[in-house]
């Protein structure tokens, strides 16, 4: 097997902090290479150094026998390799098309000639199944579709190493079939592929040889099936069965509701997102909201939050919240943690947690932080550390703890697991049902249904913007058609779907 791409003794510091060390890797020609590992292993950082963004401190890399050390992302790209992101990077105000001749213009292709440039940029659009939706703009296209423009942007670079960083991370089952084929097809046709992914079961589906990192260095590596009975593994990587969250006993109160939303519904013009949706919070309850993309779940929260115009009630602890501006929700007693943590990168962990009791008094300031660097010992050692310097799991801890500054009666979380790896996840939940068992009610959006319902006494799933079942979590866990409607699952024939060929 000749090595397309390989890192000797890579090491990549940022002051005192080590994020990779020593890490060998070898990538061979027409395969396909897994990096996994937990949030904060050094991933993304060597895919960084990798792909020319940042230096390493010691070590080498290679690319096609090259020494590719020094070279700039765009040297290393006319090289050949190309490298999608974990967060989409597209030109919202363009048309899919547009956005593929872009990348085909800086590899020369002579816009305004006889058409070859858009007869290219078509071939890859019919490739990664996005012809069709040539002329959309990439601002309308859910996330599955952007995924897999960013796929196509990279291909207009007639790459020999794709670097594919967390392409699965927010797509439904349905999506992730589709993506999974556009993988094969992408090695069929001769292309090396190097995945950062958290998912296992995509991992074990598509890769060849897989390559484990744990504290920036190399915990493991080989086959699939190595890989899955490799003890080191499990334990740093996936955690254990142990580890998951279980629902506090149910909550004995004399009040029935302390949130209580009728008929809320959410348009975007044309688009009726949310249709007419009803539920409920009781005091000390957890309460899921579940769904595939696009079944409404990030704008229910977001409409009870009034962060979205909507229609309907959404009455909280007595109090009609039609016409409260959002700020004034928190001193109500709601606060909400949002998608992607929204942090401020630029301060410190410390002075994050400070921002989310604003207005209360000094003294109580103190107290309260008190309160959450108890439930969450990590922070107190990172309380001096930049928020942005924190992993994945680490900031989704901080944005919990920072919300809870404001000591409120309904904690509100969407997509809390977004992003973080397995152990990761179970750590946040176990979190929640520690806040939980505290007082506080919790209402959470969240895509993994098993996890969610495990911690949840009860839940809702919606599709296509209405509510499609409701009940007690355990019940609903149960429920295979449950199960099959927010999954979206979809024949695995998808997946191994004829390629269609690059015709270059």
């Amino acid at each position: 097997m000749t090595g397309i791409l390989r890192t000797q003794g890579l090491t990549r510091a940022f002051g005192g902090l080590v994020a990779l060390r020593n890490v060998e890797l070898t990538v061979g020609a027409g395969t396909i290479h897994a990096v996994i590992g937990p949030n904060g292993s050094g991933k993304t950082t060597l895919f960084n150094v990798i792909s020319g963004i940042y230096p390493p401190t010691a070590g080498k890399v290679e690319f096609l026998g090259r020494d590719a050390v020094g070279r700039r992302p765009e040297a290393l790209a006319d090289m050949g390799l190309g490298r999608t992101f974990q967060s989409s990077r597209l030109f919202m105000s363009m048309s899919v098309l547009e956005t593929v001749l872009v990348v085909l213009h800086r590899r020369g292709f002579a816009l305004r000639i006889s058409g070859v440039a858009r007869r290219r940029a078509l071939e890859i659009l019919d490739f990664v199944g996005l012809r069709d939706l040539a002329d959309t703009a990439c601002a309308s296209l859910p996330q599955g579709q952007r995924r897999l423009l960013e796929i196509a942007k990279v291909l207009a670079l007639d790459p020999k190493l794709v670097l594919l960083d967390e392409p699965h991370g927010g797509l439904n089952h349905a999506e992730t079939v589709r993506l999974i084929g556009t993988i094969r097809d992408m090695r069929r046709q001769g292309l090396t592929i190097l995945l950062i992914e958290h998912e296992m079961d995509v991992v074990m589906q598509l890769a060849d040889e897989i390559t484990v990192l744990n504290f920036g260095e190399r915990l493991a590596h080989g086959t699939p099936a190595e890989i899955q009975s490799n003890e080191a593994v499990v334990e740093a990587y996936l955690g254990s069965a142990g580890d998951a969250a279980v629902a506090p006993p149910r909550p004995q109160t004399d009040t029935d509701c302390l949130l209580d939303v009728r008929a809320l519904s959410v348009r975007f013009g044309d688009i009726e997102a949310v249709r007419g949706i009803d539920l409920h919070v009781a005091p000390g309850e957890i309460v899921s909201v579940l769904g595939n993309n696009g079944a409404g779940k990030s704008t229910t929260l977001k409409a009870i939050s009034r962060l979205l115009p909507a229609t309907g009630e959404v009455i909280f602890n007595g109090t009609d919240l039609a016409h409260q501006r959002t700020e004034k929700l928190v001193g109500l007693g709601v606060a909400l943690v949002p998608e992607r943590r929204r942090l401020f990168g630029g301060m410190s962990v410390l002075d994050n947690l400070r921002v989310g009791a604003y207005g209360r008094p000094p003294a109580q300031v103190q107290e309260v932080v008190a309160e959450v660097l108890d439930l969450f010992p990590n922070l107190q050692r990172l309380s001096g550390l930049l928020a942005a310097s924190l992993s994945g799991g680490e900031q989704q801890m901080l944005a919990i703890g920072r919300a809870l500054m404001s000591r409120p009666r309904l904690l509100m979380l969407d997509e809390p697991s977004l992003g973080l790896a397995p152990m990761l996840v179970d750590q946040v939940f176990a979190k929640l049902a520690d806040i939980n068992a505290r007082g506080t009610a919790v209402l959470l959006v969240e895509q993994n249904a098993r996890m969610a319902l495990a911690v949840s006494h009860r839940a809702y799933v919606l599709a296509s913007g209405r509510v499609v079942a409701e009940g007690d979590a355990k019940e609903l866990a149960a429920d295979e058609s449950v199960k099959n409607a927010y999954l979206g699952i979809a024949a695995e024939a998808d997946a191994r779907a004829a390629p269609h060929p690059i015709v270059h």
